[in-house]
């Protein structure tokens, strides 16, 4: 085996990404500009830590289920209904799921 010699580069180390770690690649969006619509819900990252605060959920959504991954966007959230409810779907290996947005007071759920 070859010894190498650390160049100095981030080639040099050989690091692999964790197939665990999902990444989306898309604009975010306000949770406020999607009160109402209705939306796919295709993927999610869970206990995420923001400057918001810890325990956030990055939510994945596509308004044509049909799109391509660049073309959907993102949110953040911490809303305990929309958490669960995205918990019980990946429970249920049932992603991708048709919702709508609601406000009730100044809380958030899934419809």
């Amino acid at each position: 085996m070859e010894n190498k010699i650390d160049d100095g580069s981030l080639s040099f180390l050989n690091i692999k990404i964790d197939g665990e770690l999902k990444t989306y690649d898309c604009p975010v969006i306000k949770q406020s500009y999607l009160i109402n619509k209705t939306f796919f819900i295709c993927d999610y990252e869970k206990n995420l830590k923001t400057k918001f605060g810890e325990d956030r959920y990055l939510v994945f959504i596509k308004f044509n289920i049909n799109d391509v991954n660049e073309i959907g966007n993102k949110f953040f959230t911490n809303s305990k209904k929309i958490k669960f409810i995205l918990d019980k779907i990946s429970e249920l290996n049932a992603f991708p799921r048709k919702v709508t947005l609601q406000q009730i007071g100044n809380k958030f759920e899934l419809k």
